[in-house]
């Protein structure tokens, strides 16, 4: 019994760790407790998550255990020096570290991420699923939230923009509920496909259908654009596999809730990704105005603007309502204290080495995870890395989603083999 707890122990730690950011999502949405205070917790968290990280290599090193190395450590090396450098000589230091107020997304905070996956990233391959499906448990309560704030079926918390309740979830903006969504969609479509039980078949189509109803209820373009592009490479994955049938399975279940949602004027997607169609197509004339992709090319174009004067180290971690000066960037009385774009904010704020690093850190563990899940059919673990990647293009990291985001590349992370091409 002691050895199974202790088989298990990392993987429990790990669970308590997703939870309690669930939880804790739910006290801050509902005014419970503040995000500021929220957000301090995380630096506990990471003195707590490091002390576990040393003992492990301890350990290893008492039992003479090899430690593989891998070259995503030396990348996350490079992350973290140049991000401690650009959050010492940053703007506004106090931001840099614990993030700028009502965001709270500052050094510490993302090094409680990194903590995370590493973590994450020394788990058995048996017991990554019990993480995953703790991620999707997550997920679900959330959209069943999100489904009752837009449906009113029970009184539950509940934002309204322009007189019409938002479906969020736990967190503060439709947008990062689509995040979460589409990471645990990507996932559950993942297991389905690896299901070669006729009862997990069944459940894991009842949760594309859950989760496929959160993302559209969330309006969120950037996470249907990432799930997209994960049915993409699920496309070729299945020709290559053979799994041309559960393919198609996946396909309807997500073209009849679309339809569904779409008829009764449950979401607005299919619209809006037709509308930005064909803005990508007066983009590609070179037509390109400040107001497409919902005010982002005015954001995007202005930020590019300023890069140049921090281009190295950026004007600090979380700085970006800094970057522009005396004032921030505006927009009809609206200021931004994001880019909008995962990759750019990195690039402004955190400078250019820092966003190689970064690329090279998600770049090797992506093209590792497809090598892997092919070899092994485990899509679970790099479809989710996918779908959350690409709708990062369009959107903005908060600590109410991330720390899932990051457990999940941990989990995609495969240290205790060679992963030949």
């Amino acid at each position: 019994m002691k050895d199974k707890i202790k088989d298990y122990s990392l993987t429990i730690y790990i669970v308590l760790n997703v939870l309690y950011v669930l939880v804790g999502s739910y006290l801050f949405s509902t005014h419970k407790i503040t995000m500021h205070d929220f957000s301090k917790t995380y630096i506990s968290l990471l003195v707590l998550n490091l002390i576990i990280i040393i003992g492990i290599i301890i350990k290893k090193v008492i039992k003479k255990e090899k430690i593989r190395f891998n070259p995503v450590d030396l990348f996350f090396v490079w992350i973290f020096i140049f991000s401690l450098v650009s959050a010492i000589l940053s703007i506004h230091t106090e931001s840099a570290f614990f993030g700028f107020r009502g965001r709270y997304e500052g050094f510490f905070q993302i090094m409680y991420y990194f903590s995370l996956f590493f973590l994450s990233s020394f788990l058995d391959k048996k017991n990554k699923k019990i993480v995953s499906y703790a991620i999707l448990f997550a997920g679900a309560v959330e959209v069943i939230y999100a489904i009752l704030q837009v449906t009113q079926w029970l009184p539950v918390f509940t934002q309204y923009h322009h007189k019409k309740p938002w479906a969020t979830g736990f967190v503060t903006n439709p947008n990062f509920f689509g995040s979460l969504t589409v990471l645990c969609l990507s996932s559950t479509i993942g297991f389905f496909f690896d299901a070669d039980n006729k009862y997990k078949k069944i459940i894991f189509s009842l949760l594309i259908i859950l989760f496929m109803w959160g993302l559209l209820i969330s309006d969120t373009l950037s996470a249907f654009v990432g799930l997209i592009v994960v049915l993409m490479y699920l496309f070729v994955y299945s020709i290559i596999k053979k799994k041309k049938l559960k393919f198609a399975i996946v396909i309807l279940l997500l073209s009849l809730m679309t339809t569904i949602l779409t008829c009764t004027g449950s979401t607005r997607l299919v619209k809006d990704f037709i509308k930005t169609k064909n803005q990508s197509v007066e983009i590609a004339k070179g037509h390109i105005k400040d107001n497409y992709g919902s005010n982002r090319m005015y954001i995007w174009k202005n930020t590019l603007r300023v890069v140049p004067d921090n281009l190295f180290i950026g004007v600090g971690i979380d700085n970006f309502y800094y970057a522009f000066g005396d004032r921030p960037l505006t927009m009809k009385g609206w200021f931004f204290d994001k880019a909008h774009n995962e990759y750019l904010q990195i690039l402004v704020c955190e400078g250019i080495l820092a966003l190689i690093s970064y690329l090279a850190f998600f770049g090797y563990i992506t093209i590792n995870g497809i090598k892997y899940s092919i070899k092994n059919n485990k899509l679970f673990l790099i479809l989710p890395v996918i779908g959350y990647l690409v709708q990062a293009f369009f959107n903005i990291s908060v600590i109410e989603v991330a720390p899932f985001f990051y457990v999940t590349i941990g989990l995609c992370l495969i240290r205790d083999e060679k992963i030949k091409s």
